[in-house]
């Protein structure tokens, strides 16, 4: 009895791995606008400014199910401390950041119109609650895109030139092992299910503090006339890297609206909600954020501390390595142990299966 209840599983694991069109693992939390408003994430950062929407739900361009959000920065959406975003946080549940744990999360972008060399951004990071130091971040220049770590230093870890090319979806997936101890936090990333970072040593975990990640645009102190536009959908947490889904699921790079149609207005099923600290519009509005004062004293930064404003990134008019004030950054490295291993061998046989069918 005891050989049997050890084979049993193994064999039905065997069994679902072979077995063809076999639906990825559940993640832990979902992003994918299906709610057909914003609701689905933790905080919202100027997404209306002064009566005018700058991230809402929309059907124009998806990649999958009916909606994804649309984002578009503009000059006047100013941060309290100047910075010019408009953001989507994503706060993991209180102690899944924590020191030794493990979290995988992945997303996707379209690129209606490339994004310019000058002035760059950040279209993603992952950031410390009440410190508001960034750990890691992807910046975009054209259709370059650089992924980079902070701690203990600030590490450009992968870059590749013609990456976020306009007109199709693009999906980013990581796996972090969280770490005050740069022997220990880990980080590896997959672009397009190609993975690009293996194993990148940092320090993952700027404190005891839980951490979020922000996607959206973001850019520095800085004038610009422009309005860039990203699409984010299909945004997932999970426990594996098979909960997340590295690759962009079947069908993905299509629209469901045809081309974008630019400029912003109101929110189609949407809560029209929204956190504005410069001042305008309607009285922000918070959803489970997990920063009390981000509309008040103590603004959420995009990587930066929020005392000095530093960050990273030059060419998003962000000082390109700031530690000391709050650096922006993560390193890339494969968290190590069985579990991990034995997660990425299933995901690796899940992915050749559905490329095979």
């Amino acid at each position: 009895m005891r050989v049997a209840c050890f084979f049993v599983p193994t064999s039905l694991l065997a069994v679902a791995l072979a077995a063809p069109g076999i639906a990825h693992a559940a993640p832990v939390w979902v992003g994918d606008f299906e709610t057909g408003d914003l609701s689905q994430w933790s905080y919202l950062l100027n997404s209306d400014v002064d009566g005018m929407t700058y991230s809402q739900a929309d059907t124009q361009i998806v990649t999958q199910g009916t909606y994804a959000g649309r984002i578009e920065l503009h000059n006047d959406a100013v941060w309290g401390n100047g910075l010019k975003r408009v953001e989507l946080q994503h706060a993991p549940a209180p102690g899944r950041t924590a020191e030794g744990q493990t979290t995988y999360f992945a997303w996707s972008f379209y690129l209606p119109e490339a994004l310019p060399a000058e002035p760059g951004q950040q279209i993603g990071y992952w950031e410390s609650n009440g410190s508001y130091q960034q750990m890691m971040a992807f910046d975009v220049a054209g259709e370059r895109i650089t992924f980079s770590t902070r701690r203990p230093e600030n590490v450009v870890q992968w870059e590749q030139d013609g990456a976020a090319t306009p007109g199709q979806w693009h999906r980013i997936a990581m796996g972090i092992a969280w770490s005050t101890n740069v022997d220990l936090g880990r980080v590896d990333v997959w672009f397009d299910g190609e993975q690009v970072v293996t194993a990148a040593a940092a320090q993952t975990l700027a404190d005891g503090n839980d951490h979020f990640t922000q996607v959206g645009l973001l850019r520095g102190q800085i004038e610009f006339a422009d309005v860039p536009v990203i699409y984010i959908d299909d945004a997932v947490e999970g426990d594996s890297l098979e909960d997340v889904h590295p690759e962009l699921e079947p069908g993905g790079g299509t629209s469901s609206g045809g081309s974008d149609g630019g400029g912003s207005g109101d929110v189609t099923g949407s809560e029209g909600g929204g956190a504005d600290s410069s001042g305008g519009g309607p009285g922000p509005t918070t959803i489970g954020t997990t920063d009390p004062d981000a509309t008040t004293a103590s603004p959420t930064t995009s990587g930066v501390d929020t005392a000095t404003g530093g960050g990273s990134g030059s060419s998003s008019g962000l000082p390109a390595d700031d530690d000391d004030a709050g650096g922006c950054g993560c390193r890339g490295a494969t968290p190590t142990g069985a579990a991990w291993g034995w997660a990425g061998l299933a995901a690796l046989l899940v992915a050749r299966r559905r490329r095979a069918t």
